[in-house]
C-alpha cells in the first residue's frame, strides 16, 4: 500500500474534503486512508499509519516467501492476516480492559446472529471513550524522553504539519508512556470547548453536546429503557439508582437535569455509572458493549477462529501477536515496550526489549486454506 518517503507516512488526498474536515488542508495537507476521519487528530493518523506499515511489512515477507504469487494474491492474503490480527488484539487484549476478563462467552463458532452495529452502541455507548481522552499528548523518543513540547488537545486536531515534521514515532511513544483518563462524567476542555477549533476562532465544537444531540437525533430511548433492556432494577428517580450511580452529588445533578430516569440521555447517565469489577464501564454501557462485540464476532463468517478460515497452526501464530509486537515491528528506532501496550509501564511492570515480545511466524501463514465461499 502507498506510503510517502522518507518518513513512511500516508499519501495525501488528491481532492480536498468538505468543511470542517478540510482543516487539514490548512495544517500540512490531508492524508488519505480508508476512513476520511483519519486526519482529525495526531494520534488517529499515527495509528492508521502504523497499521499500513504492518500491512506492508507482512506483504513484503509473504511476497519473498511465495515468488509465484502475483501482487493481487499477496495483497489479499496480507489483508486476511491483518484483519485476523486486529480481531485477536481487539478481543483478547483490548476488550478485557474495558469489559473485564472473560466478560464475553467463549467463541462457539459462526451463528446467524445479526452482526450489524446497534444504534445505541454507535450513537452513545461506545462514545464512553471520549471521557478518557487526555488533555495533551506527549512527544517522546525511544528512551521515553521528551523530544518536543507536549501538544495540547486543541493543537492536535488536523495538525498534519506536526506529523510531517516529527513523524508518528513521538506520538505513539508518548501514548505508550501515558495512561488514559478514567471513565467518568468529566471530559477534557479540548473536547468540550475547542473541538475542531479553527485558527481564527476562540471556540470550537462541544463534543459532549454533540453526543447528547446525536442520541436524540437517532431516536434512542432514554436511560430507563436501557436499564430494563439490561435487566437492571426499575427506577423512577435517580435516588433509586444508587447501586449503579453511587455518588450522591452525581445523582442529584442528574435529578435536577432530568427529574425522571426514563428520559435521561443514555450517554450522560451511562458515564455517571460506577464501573463493574475488572471493567471501566458501568452495568448499562457494559451490557450494550458486550452484546455488540458478541454479535460482531459470532455473526462474522470470516472470524479468524472459525474452522476453515485459517488452519489450527495459523490461528496459533495469530494468537502470538500483540499491539506491542506491532509497535516493535513498525515504529522506527523503538527499543523497548511493555509486554501489554494497553497498560502503562510502572516500576513493577517494566518495559522489555522488543526481542522479548513474541512474534507471529509468517512462514506458517501461507495460503493453506482458501477464503470461505460466499454461499457458506
Amino acid at each position: 500500500m502507498k506510503l510517502s518517503r522518507p518518513r513512511y507516512l500516508l499519501p495525501f488526498v488528491e481532492r480536498p474534503f468538505d468543511p470542517p474536515l478540510n482543516l487539514c488542508q490548512l495544517f500540512g495537507g490531508c492524508f488519505n486512508a480508508g476512513d476520511f476521519r483519519v486526519n482529525e487528530q495526531i494520534a488517529l493518523v499515527s495509528m492508521h499509519t502504523l497499521w499500513v506499515r504492518e500491512h506492508n511489512r507482512i506483504a513484503e515477507s509473504l511476497g519473498q516467501m511465495n515468488k509465484h504469487w502475483d501482487a493481487e494474491k499477496v495483497y489479499h492474503e496480507t489483508r486476511k492476516i491483518v484483519g485476523a490480527v486486529l480481531q485477536h488484539i481487539t478481543y483478547s487484549h483490548y476488550l478485557p480492559k474495558i469489559l473485564g476478563v472473560n466478560a464475553l462467552p467463549l467463541y462457539q463458532g459462526y451463528t446467524n446472529v445479526h452482526p450489524g452495529v446497534l444504534n445505541a452502541f454507535a450513537a452513545s455507548a461506545f462514545r464512553f471513550g471520549h471521557s478518557t481522552v487526555r488533555p495533551k499528548f506527549q512527544m517522546l523518543d525511544a528512551n521515553y524522553d521528551p523530544v518536543a513540547a507536549d501538544v495540547p488537545l486543541i493543537n492536535a486536531f488536523f495538525n498534519n504539519k506536526l506529523i510531517q515534521r516529527e513523524g508518528i514515532e513521538p506520538v505513539l511513544l508518548g501514548l505508550l508512556a501515558n495512561e488514559s483518563l478514567g471513565m467518568n462524567r468529566e471530559m477534557a476542555a479540548g473536547l468540550t470547548k475547542h473541538l475542531f477549533q479553527q485558527p481564527e476562532s476562540d471556540h470550537g465544537f462541544d463534543l459532549a453536546a454533540l453526543n447528547i444531540q446525536r442520541g436524540r437525533d437517532h431516536g434512542l430511548p432514554g436511560y430507563g429503557a436501557w436499564r430494563r433492556e439490561c435487566n437492571l432494577s426499575h427506577a423512577d428517580i435517580f435516588q433509586e439508582t444508587n447501586y449503579e450511580i453511587k455518588n450522591a452529588t452525581t445523582r442529584q445533578i442528574l435529578h435536577e437535569l432530568y427529574d425522571d430516569v426514563e428520559y435521561a440521555d443514555l450517554w450522560v447517565a451511562g458515564l455517571a455509572e460506577n464501573p463493574l469489577p475488572e471493567a471501566i464501564v458501568g452495568p448499562t454501557l457494559h451490557c450494550i458493549l458486550k452484546e455488540q462485540f458478541r454479535r460482531l464476532r459470532d455473526g462474522d463468517r470470516f472470524w479468524y477462529e472459525r474452522k476453515g478460515v485459517f488452519t489450527d497452526e495459523q490461528v496459533n501464530e495469530i494468537k502470538k501477536t500483540s499491539i506491542s509486537r506491532i509497535l516493535c515491528d513498525n515504529v522506527f528506532g523503538i527499543v523497548s515496550v511493555q509486554r501489554d501496550a494497553f497498560i502503562a509501564a510502572t516500576d513493577e511492570l517494566k518495559r522489555v526489549e522488543c526481542t522479548d515480545i513474541p512474534r507471529m511466524n509468517l512462514s506458517q501463514m501461507e495460503a493453506k486454506s482458501a477464503l470461505l465461499p460466499s454461499s457458506m
